[in-house]
Order: C-alpha cells, then sequence, then structure tokens
C-alpha cells in the first residue's frame, strides 16, 4: 500500500523542475500514509487511523478553488495543469465537492462548463433556489442541447443500443420519450437508463458475478481465448453488453444521471490500472472463495492431495489456472502458486476483455483520466447518488428540511406530516418503488433529499366535485419537476393504501395526471 502511494507522488512529479524536489518528496510520504491509512481503515486494525479529512490541505485547496473561479480560464480551457494533475495523483489533499467542482469545470466539456459556471455564479448571488430559476430563465447564456429521441418500451435494450451508438458521444443531454406516452424530461429518462441497467444485471448471457458483497457489480469469469474469438453469439452479446455499459455509465457521468448501476470499486482499479490485484481483492469480490482458499492453506500437507484438485478455476473448469492444468493435482508444494493463480485469473484475465470492451466505449464519450480525481470507492457510486439503505436521508428531520409543502399544504398540514411520517417508516424496497415513482430514479443524489434538484415538492391535488371526494383518487407526480400531487386524504391510513398501490401501480408509463 505504502508503495502504491510513492507511485500516486511519483507520478506528479514527472517533468517538475529539480528545486521542487522538496514538494515531490513530501507528496510521496504523504501518499504513502495515506495509503497505509486505507488499509488500516479497511482491515478494522485496532489502531484507528485519521480521517480523510485529515488530509486536506486548505492551501491547496484555497489555490484551487481561485483557478476554478475564473471563468475565462475555465471557458477558454485555460485553467492550469497542475489542478489536474495533482487532483488526479493526490486526490485526498482536495475535498469532495472541490473535486466535483474541477470535474465539472474541466472535464465534461466546453458547453457543460460554462453551463457550471453560470450555475455557481447563480448560487451566489440568488437568495433561494426559486430565485436561482427565475435568473436562469432571463440569463440563459450557456444552455446545454438537448437530444430528444422516442424508443419503444418494448424494445429497450436495442433501442439503448442505437441511441447510444447514435447519440452517445454528442455533446448534448440525452433525454428519452416513449411510444405513445406524453412524458418527457428527467422522469422518462432515468426510468430508461434504469430499466437498462435492470436488463444488464439479469440479462442472458450472464453478466456479473453472484453473490457480490452489498449487490455491487464485477464481471463474471469467462473463458478469455472463447471471447477473442467471439465465434460463438453468446461472446458476441457478453461485448456488446459491456460496450453498452460503459457507454451507459459514461453518458450518466457526463449528463449528471443517477442509474442504479454501483460497478465494484475493483472493478474501477482493473479499468484505471490504479493499483494491483491481491488476494485480498479475492475477499472483497468473492468471500466464498477467499474462504476456501483460507482453509487451503490451514489444510494439512498429507490432505491436500486427497482432495483430487486440480489447477483449474473453482466454479469454472473449462477455466485453466495454467497450460495443461486439468493435468495438475494440488500439492503443498504448490499451494501458493495455485491460490496465486486463482486471484490472478478470477479477477484479471477472465475479466480482461469484458473489461477492455467497456473502457473503449467509455472512453469514446470521456477520457479515461477525467476519473482518475475520484477514488475507487466514490467511483462506485458516482452514478448511484445516495444508498436506499442510508437512514440519514430517511429521518423526520431530513424529510422535512428539504422536501416543500406548497399550493394548497404548508408544513403544518396534517396530510403533509402523514407522508412525511410514513416516509420516515419506510423499508429500504419501499424508499426504492417510492423514488422511482416520484422522480423516475431508483436512488438519491448525493446529500438525500437536499441534493435533488427541484427538490421535491408536495402539493394539493384539486379536490373534486361531490358527491365524489379526494379519498376516491390516487396521487401522481411530474417527475420533470419532482413534484408530487397529493389528494388531501381524511386519515393517515388512506393515504398509505393509496401511495402503495401508487408506488406499485403507477410506474412504467407517463400519461396525463
Amino acid at each position: 500500500e505504502g508503495q502504491e502511494g510513492a507511485e500516486e507522488g511519483a507520478n506528479f512529479a514527472a517533468g517538475l523542475a529539480p528545486d521542487q524536489e522538496a514538494f515531490v518528496t513530501m507528496l510521496q510520504l504523504i501518499s504513502a500514509f495515506h495509503s497505509i491509512c486505507d488499509y488500516l481503515r479497511a482491515t478494522e486494525a485496532e489502531f484507528p487511523p485519521p480521517d480523510g479529512d485529515a488530509f486536506h490541505c486548505g492551501a491547496l485547496t484555497g489555490s484551487l478553488l481561485r483557478q476554478l473561479s475564473d471563468p475565462l480560464a475555465v471557458c477558454t480551457g485555460s485553467v492550469p495543469s497542475w489542478c489536474s494533475r495533482l487532483a488526479g495523483t493526490c486526490r485526498f489533499l482536495f475535498p469532495h465537492n472541490v473535486r466535483r467542482i474541477l470535474h465539472h469545470s474541466c472535464n465534461l466539456g466546453l458547453s457543460r462548463a460554462l453551463h457550471h459556471v453560470q450555475q455557481r455564479a447563480l448560487a451566489q448571488h440568488a437568495p433561494s433556489q426559486e430565485a436561482q430559476r427565475r435568473l436562469e430563465a432571463e440569463v440563459a447564456v450557456a444552455s446545454i442541447p438537448r437530444q430528444k429521441v422516442r424508443i419503444s418500451r418494448q424494445r429497450i435494450l436495442e433501442s439503448a443500443v442505437k441511441v447510444m451508438n447514435l447519440y452517445g458521444s454528442g455533446s448534448a443531454i440525452l433525454e428519452v420519450e416513449y411510444v405513445g406516452e406524453v412524458g418527457t424530461g428527467s422522469g422518462p429518462t432515468l426510468e430508461f437508463f434504469t430499466q437498462v441497467a435492470d436488463i444488464l444485471r439479469s440479462s442472458e448471457p450472464k453478466l456479473f458475478r453472484d453473490s457480490v458483497p452489498a449487490g455491487m457489480l464485477f464481471p463474471a469469469p469467462r473463458d478469455p481465448a472463447w471471447l477473442a474469438k467471439a465465434e460463438d453469439q453468446d461472446a458476441q452479446l457478453i461485448l456488446e453488453r459491456f460496450r453498452l455499459l460503459g457507454q451507459v455509465v459514461a453518458k450518466c457521468i457526463l449528463d449528471g444521471r443517477l442509474v442504479d448501476i454501483q460497478l465494484h470499486p475493483l472493478f474501477w482499479r482493473a479499468a484505471l490500472k490504479s493499483a494491483p490485484i491481491s488476494l485480498r481483492s479475492l475477499w472483497e469480490i468473492d468471500p466464498e472463495l477467499y474462504a476456501s482458499m483460507t482453509r487451503l492453506r490451514q489444510t494439512e500437507k498429507q490432505d491436500l492431495e486427497g482432495l483430487c484438485v486440480d489447477f483449474t478455476l473453482p466454479g469454472s473448469p473449462g477455466i485453466e489456472l495454467k497450460p495443461g492444468g486439468q493435468n495438475i493435482a494440488l500439492t503443498a508444494d504448490n499451494l501458493e502458486e495455485y491460490i496465486s493463480s486463482v486471484v490472478e485469473v478470477s479477477l484479471v484475465s477472465t475479466v480482461a476483455p469484458q473489461l477492455q470492451a467497456f473502457c473503449t466505449a467509455f472512453k469514446e464519450l470521456l477520457p479515461l483520466e477525467a476519473c482518475t480525481i475520484w477514488s475507487e470507492r466514490e467511483l462506485s457510486s458516482i452514478i448511484v447518488g445516495a444508498s436506499v439503505r442510508d437512514d440519514a436521508c430517511w429521518t423526520a428531520e431530513h424529510l422535512s428540511a428539504h422536501i416543500k409543502a406548497q399550493h394548497g399544504y404548508n408544513p403544518e398540514s396534517r396530510c403533509f406530516r402523514d407522508l412525511l411520517e410514513m416516509m420516515a417508516g419506510f423499508a429500504p424496497e419501499d424508499r426504492r418503488r417510492f423514488l422511482t415513482f416520484a422522480t423516475g430514479a431508483p436512488s438519491l443524489p448525493i446529500g438525500g433529499f437536499g441534493g435533488l434538484k427541484p427538490p421535491l415538492t408536495v402539493v394539493k391535488k384539486e379536490a373534486p366535485l361531490a358527491p365524489m371526494t379526494p379519498d376516491q383518487f390516487m396521487p401522481s407526480v411530474m417527475t420533470c419537476a419532482n413534484y408530487l400531487k397529493l389528494p388531501e386524504y381524511s386519515t393517515a391510513e388512506v393515504l398509505r393504501r393509496k401511495l402503495e398501490f401508487a408506488m406499485s401501480e403507477g410506474q412504467s408509463a407517463f400519461l396525463l395526471s
């Protein structure tokens, strides 16, 4: 780990003048110490390492922000190169929100950089989000072009491939509409990406390993020679779908979309080639296989040969760990070679073609170097946002602070308070269904409801004419504006029944409400 940190400092050192050697040496030492702390934190060592905030450098952060506060430098692409180089090799020196500003200013193209400069200026001068939206409408200096496409729900995957090949690498923000439906904007677009993600996760042939901790995604091992030939239809499909995955992930990063594709941090490590794979990496991806390797090390010498284990990948007997592996028996003498081969083949060689397809497609939209300002763990959640298992985003206090009541409701309205109380009691799957119903995406951005733009707003649905009552009507949403139209139900129980029904049945269609 320490060696990895020293290498990061050395990467930044390339091209610096000799009189800066002391600064470079300091960076190498801090990088090594940061890597050691990461390792201690990951292994839950008895010695508690300092938090990541302890490594933030106020002086460098201030210098970086001053460079990014110059609109002319941002818009002409003349931000000094040290900003991206230092943030890429020693990202721990800068807080997450500062690196996000760098990301929007330097990594996403001119139109998005201009738009971000305008948004930052509006945020500084507008006293509220409403005022900010009014100013934005009046001063549209840097609007990003939008590309609208219409697809059929019956051909989601085929449409995704076609749309990404035609429009993925363009500078416009992609917006999806469904044939026969009137919905447009962020809601249908987020649902489109969510449906593509669901298909990729569950499609046959299988793309990802089973039982990866936390439900993260890592490629299932495949014979690399079989994939390289691409003579079999399944082999072609696997590579085509990893190519689509690369396009979707890059497009979601570019457009700032949330999609339920949580690639494992080690997926990003392998894609960026940022660090080597170790036996501990196997524990992070496949705890059962790691436990099996540990048990082999604890097995008595004379018992190993009786296990009848050969040099093939566990669970995939057709994949040899070395040439002729099916005819090589496991013994005490070759045990360590066997374990290191399992790690190498399982996590590197049998996933290399899939990763290559992903990276090739990703780079068509966004340079992989743009990802180096994020850690592997940050990358794994950059397009996922806040987990639905994060209870901090679902407390009564958080919901009250960030969900607005307007047009018939106020923060003290009984029905509005009943809604917040119900939401605070949601289980993770209920949270996912509610968010998909209300926003089109199954998760919240970083910061929870406070990160939603525009904020989730609850308004009173127009009262029906007598003799009908609000209890006979369903809630409805405008996903493009994060707008929940809620009838004033007579009791909390009626609200619960109606909202649960809407969350279950009011999806997969965008119609007039």
